[in-house]
């Protein structure tokens, strides 16, 4: 004769069944549709030329496949664990001769079952089909082996993770929504803490902490990588041990937890502090990290504390007293806001020495020195990105001490986090220690109050060979030089006149100021190398570079390279106090069509005159208080710059003051 206990187990499985069952089939009948149905789709139209290239089974409806594995298990375990929800279901449920961790278990089997059972089924299913001939599909008995394990360990893992979220709250959507937030909060969290670090102590790095592959400890990310990288075993033994806490901290939670959690948003008194500080607390990093983006300001970062933190509390508990009369819970935000001044203190102290850390001089092995922080970790000595490299690693002993000696009046100068404008720029400080240690700080700074130090840095033989490819010993020899502008193009062919255009261009590179390497005011056009292995380099013209307009009017090129004086019949200067965008102007017909005739504008026609303002006018610049029209004839079209205020000539300041 049976037990009455094994009855009752048997009528559990039946109820399971008929409440929890049709989660299972539509699990089988997802994974149809995005595994074994897309072959067979695929197949079909292979005669229509449709023929994708498969390498995987991740391949074959990766986002749908994602989807599943990120939906069913959730669903799954808010259905399965459904009674614990309401107070009349979770005491008739505990009220059957059933243990608590018989009754626990037996549902998670179930649950599992019908995760393992539709995989398996479609895994036997694709095996099937792979024996048909089509083309370009490339699944091997490996890759569905790997696919069910990944799989399985995926949705495993999300399954326990959402059941050992539905033993913390007593409300079904809340375990849903708790559930998405717990896959999203270790990524978020840590960036958020990560960005506002930067506000708080100088020359935090912020964006090298965030460039080490932080999005892999997202599930959703990390599983749409499948299809191009498997798990690693430390990333399986990472889901696995995930996968076992779960389950152990559920049984746990769940032996405890008191049928009257039921309907509440957090089932344990103890776990409501944690709850509504911890809402709080990310909701203080979002608004200072908005304000802290948009305004760049101490005030505004501040008042996004408070703003958000209010809200965050408002909101933390309103869900726990499931009303929004929460007014007398005022004594609470204050604890949180006088631990949070008390923390926040002893960061902005740095109690660490975070701030002057520095190595030994002596156990450097190289430096770097950049505006990008991610090139720190991508870029060795021997590998460039481009023809021109302004961030590099740099290993001769003076410019060791010359990064060094930057980074130490750094140091003591302390730099804001919140300085822009055009004078503004990052710098990234890296050291490779001799023992494999790093170390980097990146800072934003007005150039000009740290000329000198750049001056010494960029300027060196060793930074302006790394920079400039053409400087380097292992370039292919050139073959051929094109220079062009916006009207005009010159070839130059002759082996001789190369050699010598390249050795003047050389010198250009070599004692070419920091200034223009890193903020160039304007240039004619470009000038491309071609190489004799057929690779190409190209590299601004700048109107800095006096020995190369030499060499071109030696040669009889100038006037077929660029625009002169002799192209030009006349110009125009208007002053443009307003500062309004030169291309708002030039789209005014008003503007243009009074130019000509209004009194105070300054017309150039002296040919040297012409050819020094041809020299000084920029494109790059847009608002200017000194506006140029250049005309090629009387009537023509007129090429607008501007000329900026500190390179204005002489005697246009004389007439147009």
């Amino acid at each position: 004769m049976p037990s009455k206990i094994f009855s009752y187990n048997r009528s559990l499985v039946m109820q399971n069944v008929r409440n929890v069952g049709w989660i299972g089939i539509i699990h089988l009948l997802l994974l149809f549709a995005a595994i074994p149905l897309r072959m067979l789709m695929i197949y079909t139209n292979q005669k229509n030329g449709y023929s994708p290239v498969i390498r995987n089974v991740f391949e074959l409806s990766n986002a749908f496949q994602g989807m599943i594995a990120f939906t069913v298990p959730v669903l799954l375990a808010i259905f399965l664990f459904r009674y614990m929800q309401t107070k009349r279901s979770v005491d008739y449920m505990h009220s059957l001769p059933l243990r608590r961790e018989t009754l626990f278990w037996q549902q998670m089997l179930f649950g599992v079952l019908l995760l393992v059972i539709p995989v398996i089924v479609t895994t036997l299913a694709t095996a099937l089909l792979c024996q048909l001939p089509i083309e370009n599909m490339h699944i091997s008995a490996p890759d569905l082996v790997r696919w069910t394990a990944e799989m399985l360990l995926m949705e495993l893992f999300v399954f326990s993770a959402s059941v050992l979220v539905g033993m913390l709250t007593g409300i079904s959507v809340l375990q849903g929504a708790f559930a998405y937030i717990l896959f999203l909060f270790p990524a978020g969290i840590s960036v958020l803490m990560l960005m506002n670090m930067r506000y708080v102590l100088s020359g935090f790095a912020a964006d090298y902490y965030l460039s080490a592959n932080l999005e892999r400890i997202v599930p959703f990310v990390r599983f749409v990588e499948l299809a191009n990288e498997p798990l690693a075993l430390f990333e399986m033994a990472r889901y696995a041990l995930a996968t076992v806490v779960c389950c152990l901290l559920s049984i746990w939670l769940y032996k405890r937890r008191h049928s009257e959690a039921a309907s509440q948003a957090i089932a344990f008194a103890a776990l409501q502090p944690l709850f509504s500080f911890g809402v709080t607390f990310c909701f203080m990093l979002v608004g200072g990290l908005y304000f802290g983006e948009t305004q760049r300001s101490l005030g505004w970062i501040l008042f996004g504390y408070v703003a958000f933190s209010l809200v965050g509390f408002f909101i933390a508990s309103a869900i726990i007293e499931k009303t929004w009369r929460i007014f007398h819970r005022w004594k609470e935000y204050a604890i949180f806001i006088v631990a949070i001044i008390v923390i926040g203190s002893l960061v902005r102290v740095d109690i660490t020495g975070y701030e002057k850390r520095q190595p030994a001089l002596s156990d450097i092995q190289r430096v770097y020195f950049g505006e990008s922080v991610y090139q720190f970790e991508r870029q060795t000595e021997n590998q460039y990105i481009s023809y021109v490299q302004s961030d590099q690693f740099l290993q001769t002993t003076q410019n060791i001490k010359n990064v060094y000696a930057f980074h130490r009046q750094l140091i003591e100068d302390r730099p804001t986090p919140f300085a822009f404008g055009e004078n503004i720029r990052p710098v990234v400080i890296g050291y490779v220690l001799k023992n494999g240690e790093k170390m980097v700080r990146t800072y934003s700074i007005p150039i000009n109050e740290y000329k000198p130090f750049y001056e010494a840095i960029m300027e060196s033989r060793e930074y302006k060979h790394n920079y400039y490819l053409l400087l380097q010993d292992n370039v292919s020899p050139i073959r051929q030089i094109t220079i062009r502008t916006e009207t005009k193009t010159v070839q130059i062919a002759d082996p001789k006149q190369i050699e010598s255009f390249i050795a003047v261009l050389k010198t250009e590179l070599k004692e070419e100021p920091f200034t223009e390497m890193i903020s160039p005011t304007n240039d004619w056009g470009t000038i491309e190398l071609l190489q004799s292995d057929g690779d190409q380099m190209q590299l601004s013209w700048k109107k800095s570079y006096a020995r190369i307009d030499a060499w071109l009017k030696q040669h009889g090129l100038l006037s077929k390279a660029r625009v002169t004086a002799d192209d030009v019949a006349y110009a125009i200067v208007v002053k443009n106090d307003a500062r309004t965008p030169l291309y708002d102007l030039v789209e005014n017909p008003a503007f243009v069509k009074e130019l000509e005739t209004r009194t105070d504008v300054l017309r150039i026609t002296d040919k040297k005159q012409l050819e020094e303002c041809l020299q000084k006018a920029s494109s790059y610049e847009t608002e200017s208080r000194y506006i140029i029209a250049f005309y090629r004839t009387a009537h023509s079209e007129p090429d607008w710059h501007v000329i900026d205020e500190e390179a204005l000539p002489s005697f246009i300041r004389e007439q147009l003051p």
